[in-house]
């Protein structure tokens, strides 16, 4: 326990004063903490929505790394009257990670992650991913209980505050019941840790009323028999509606009974700061099979005996998703569903089913058992695979429901999506009554799924609030919903989604008024001011579910599908340094509108204008956010848009005289790059650093910052047998002249001005080495003629200049088909951003990256020589889009005993020049990258040099080429 602070109770500032309280936090903030802090139009509308269908525009953006930050906040907050939220991921589903006060959002200093000896427990701060949590926790077949969907993208602190469970994880494996130990910062500033005894001690000498208050309040529930019952009764399934009342049954010491109620609490109690999860087992042998039936009714009673009577178990059926028909309409296109299709009638639903367990013979036991039980129910087709691709294929089906099923929605509306719970033993009649009364209410293009075996449904279904029915219509649905559910079944309005604003009017309802007053004593204890999300969960405003809604006004047909779920964000290398792929849609959105409405042409021009850096500049258009979205938008490719339209006569003119003026510019940047190189040698290298990035920024970012990891390339590359070469003797037996095949080699822009920074293992250049290889393993190299300055195109496109892209894209293609006699033969390329344009952009010739035609073709020629301790391995963005993971780690793995893939980089932000004009994009991706690199490793590779120069710059150890390694590898 430290750092209690005094303060006041206040009203809450009015809402036309909140922009200038705003202001008066962000100047109290500014050198008081760490982060970033936010009033401007454009980033407060960024950080405006969560995944849910309400948008509130925060008065400030801040962003906390400590506790002390936390406090300073909640100061400030204070001070200030504006009610203060804390943010996560932004998953949030119910409305409840957003605001129009002051918005703290977790930024890095929350990244603990902590595996205890023996992994049954793990300590995690509030910002780690959970599939970040499971991946470490993987090699000792164990992961933490909760398993939510959006798993890939949600964070800890979020999974903790709504008590957020999953496809897998039931009643049993939620954070209420798995957690170890919680560490929390409460309202007065005060830090609690239930780990430790010291801790919990001064807190029992500090806070006695506090605790006193809840010990009187657990007395006066347990003697309420009645009570006791509803609420034993409400936690047998799936339940997030309002505080976790079962904290005051199951716990007696007022300690365990305050860290119960924060798990649920939707961030409205106090903060959570870190958590101890004991660890549940992770059954290395599984079996899947999405199983049709042949009517709701016989899927619903086979998940009832599957069910186990509502008792959650680690072997067998673990996890069984119920997906009515229409739901399946959303997916059936995908090739996972295949083999599914001709089983599927009019009315027949499917059940994802998952049978774990410890070993292969148990296994096969529990696969028999289920088969004989879904027979007997009706399954009309039993498919059990331990394919484990198959298996992650179909559930990143289910996975991506929320975001699938949302993009079939018309366009222009809203994604609306409720999940409710009812007994398991009533599910089968559930389901029916569910869909009855959304189709009564005009839903009749939602669809069902869920997680059956907890009786756990979710349902999602498009409405356009522009138009002035949609919000009654809406709040009709809701009220039904509240008395099927509630009343009617005595489920849970919320299972797993946490309350929010959008089941706060109906927390009474379902719980009746005794329960209800008894979260309102909680709340009043925790925080009597009403400073911690004070519109959320509790509210007494019946209509708060139908406030705030989002409009969606179409934008760009790209994006115009995009439900703003955040699932792409992990992947954004500006993640938290300017915008994410769905701030970037959400903000060109609203400037659509107001160009639509003519409402403030003043915002208008302000948003535009500020949009030009955090929007444009700092987007790497690398499109990794596709390959997170369920329904692949690829925001890179509309931000490309707009700087082709934003491009002006005169910036179209330079495109097109650097694109008929190739051969000159890169001998000048090979120059440019020599005459930096001989510096370094007079001054040291971050004096010349300093030099570049102060002409940099005096220019307008027109001259490029030179790091000192880059280096001049070796330019374009000649054949060996053109050069004496000692490294040719000792080839493997060699072929004929006459039996050896031929391949064309394009030596790619980046490969050809940039160079690598010297090693201890003397690598060569990549287009030298890449040269090496093919020759040692057998080819006759044929490299094109006048290859200086032949570009596929792709930096044109990137930078908004299509036209140019196009002209100097066939150049090559021209060059590339006459040297390969019209693709006859193969033709091999350095680097992956290049071999994927060229695909996308092809001629006649098909061009291969160097690491799949080196994997298939070289590698099995060679003999390996030398091979490292370790070698790091990044997979840039093209790479990933090529979906080269496994053979760059495969030829990786051919040059190393360990292959150390980096976690916390996905682009790099280098993204072509931007590592040269927009540097700080480059160093942000790559801030974490030092904690990816394991002790001993001295190298690192990716397949593209320009992303190794500021890997090597950001990493600490050098950056190589993957032919570079190989050639070394091999060397006889």
């Amino acid at each position: 326990m430290q750092h209690a602070v005094s303060f006041s109770t206040q009203p809450r500032a009015a809402t036309s004063d909140r922009q200038a309280a705003g202001e008066r936090v962000a100047k109290r903030l500014r050198g008081a903490i760490s982060g970033a802090v936010h009033t401007d139009p454009l980033m407060t509308y960024a950080w405006s929505g969560d995944a849910s269908s309400y948008r509130l525009i925060p008065a400030v953006v801040v962003f906390i790394n400590s506790e002390d930050e936390v406090r300073a906040v909640m100061q400030a907050a204070r001070a200030e009257r504006l009610p203060l939220t804390f943010r996560a991921a932004g998953t949030s589903l119910s409305g409840q990670a957003v605001t129009d006060g002051v918005l703290a959002v977790l930024g890095d200093g929350w990244r603990k992650l902590s595996v205890h000896s023996g992994a049954d427990q793990v300590t995690l701060g509030p910002a780690v991913i959970v599939a970040e949590a499971n991946r470490a926790l993987k090699p000792f077949n164990r992961k933490i209980g909760p398993d939510p969907a959006s798993q890939a993208t949600c964070k800890i602190g979020g999974v903790v505050n709504n008590n957020s469970s999953g496809m897998c994880c039931g009643v049993a494996q939620n954070t209420y019941h798995t957690m170890a130990r919680l560490r929390i910062v409460l309202t007065d500033g005060t830090t609690l840790d239930s780990g430790d005894p010291a801790s919990c001690e001064g807190f029992r000498r500090s806070h006695a009323p506090m605790l006193d208050a809840l010990h009187r309040l657990h007395h006066d529930v347990m003697a309420d028999d009645e009570l006791v019952a509803l609420i034993r009764h409400k936690y047998r399934i799936k339940n997030t509606v309002g505080y976790s009342l079962n904290a005051l049954v199951d716990f007696h010491d007022p300690l365990d009974i305050l860290t119960h109620l924060m798990v649920g609490s939707e961030g409205t109690l106090g903060f959570v700061s870190e958590v101890t999860y004991n660890t549940v087992p992770e059954h290395p042998f599984k079996s899947t099979a999405l199983v049709p039936f042949p009517d709701p009714q016989s899927a619903g009673r086979a998940i009832i005996e599957m069910a186990n009577g509502g008792v959650q178990v680690t072997t067998g059926v673990t996890a069984a998703e119920y997906i009515e028909r229409r739901a399946l309409a959303t997916v059936e296109h995908l090739p996972p569903m295949a083999p599914l299709l001709p089983w599927l009638t009019e009315n027949s639903p499917a059940v994802l089913i998952d049978v774990t367990a410890p070993d292969a013979a148990t296994l096969e036991a529990e696969v028999t058992k289920a088969e004989g039980l879904l027979r007997r129910h009706g399954a009309t087709h039993v498919d059990f695979s331990t394919d484990e691709h198959r298996s992650h294929a179909l559930w990143d089906i289910r996975k991506g429901f929320f975001a699938s099923a949302g993009a079939a929605r018309p366009k222009g509306s809203i994604m609306l999506t409720e999940d409710v719970a009812a007994p398991i033993e009533r599910l089968a009649e559930f389901v029916v009554d569910l869909r009855a009364m959304l189709d009564d209410h005009g839903y009749a293009d939602a669809v069902i799924f869920g997680h059956a075996l907890a009786g756990n449904l979710h349902f999602q279904m498009g409405d356009d609030f522009s138009h002035p029915d949609s919000a009654a219509k809406f709040d009709a649905f809701s009220r039904a919903l509240s008395d099927l559910v509630s009343v009617r079944y005595g489920g849970s309005l919320k299972a797993e989604h946490g309350t929010g604003r959008a089941i706060a009017p109906f927390v009474e309802t379902e719980w009746g008024r005794k329960a209800y007053e008894i979260m309102h004593r909680i709340k009043a204890i925790f925080d009597p001011e009403r400073l911690l999300n004070p519109d959320v969960l509790l509210n007494e405003d019946k209509s708060v579910h139908i406030q705030n809604l989002k409009l969606m006004p179409l934008a760009d047909e790209l994006v115009d599908l995009c439900i703003e779920c955040g699932f792409c964000e992990p992947a954004c290398p500006s993640h938290h340094m300017t915008l994410t792929p769905r701030q970037r849609i959400a903000v060109t959105r609203e400037r659509a509108r107001l160009e639509q409405t003519g409402e403030d042409p003043v915002l208008l021009a302000r948003l535009n204008a500020d949009f030009q850096y955090a929007g444009l500049d700092t987007c790497a258009a690398c499109n990794l956010c596709s390959l997170r979205c369920p329904v692949g938008i690829e925001t890179g490719t509309m931000i490309m848009g707009e700087r082709a339209r934003r491009r002006s006569g005169m910036a179209n003119a330079i495109a097109q005289f650097a694109a008929d003026h190739r051969h000159g510019i890169e001998t000048a940047m090979r120059g440019g790059l020599a005459v930096a190189d001989a510096a370094r040698t007079l001054v040291p290298p971050p004096v010349v650093e300093a030099v570049t990035e102060h002409a940099r920024r005096l220019t307008g970012k027109h001259v490029p910052r030179i790091a000192r990891t880059l280096h001049r390339g070796p330019g374009a590359p000649k054949a060996l047998e053109n050069r004496q070469d000692p490294r040719r003797t000792g080839f493997p037996v060699p072929i004929t002249q006459a039996g050896r095949p031929s391949v064309v080699y394009f030596s790619a822009c980046p490969s050809r001005m940039f160079g690598a920074p010297a090693t201890e293992q003397a690598l060569l250049p990549t287009p030298e080495a890449m040269v090496t290889l093919l020759e040692r393993a057998g080819f006759d190299v044929i490299v094109p003629d006048h290859l200086t300055g032949q570009c596929c195109g792709q930096p044109f496109q990137s930078k908004g200049f299509p036209e140019q892209a196009i002209e100097v894209g066939r150049s090559l293609n021209k060059t590339l088909s006459e040297t390969s006699d019209a693709g006859r033969l193969p033709v091999v390329t350095d680097a992956s951003t290049c071999a994927k344009h060229l695909r996308a952009f092809p001629g006649d010739a098909t061009v291969a990256d160097s690491a799949e035609f080196l994997l298939a073709h070289v590698l099995p020629r060679l003999v390996v020589t030398n091979r490292l301790p370790v070698v790091a391995v990044h997979h840039n963005c093209s790479a990933q889009r090529l979906a080269e993971q496994p053979t760059t780690e495969a030829l990786a793995a051919a040059c190393a005993e360990r292959v150390a893939v980096l976690s916390s980089v996905t682009c790099c932000g280098y993204a072509g020049d931007k590592g040269l004009f927009v540097p700080e994009l480059n160093a942000h991706a790559t801030r974490r990258v030092k904690d990816d690199i394991p002790e001993g490793c001295t190298l690192g590779v990716s397949t593209v040099s320009t992303c190794a120069s500021g890997l090597s710059e950001h990493a600490g150890i050098p950056f190589v080429s993957l032919p570079s390694l190989l050639e070394w590898a091999s060397r006889p």
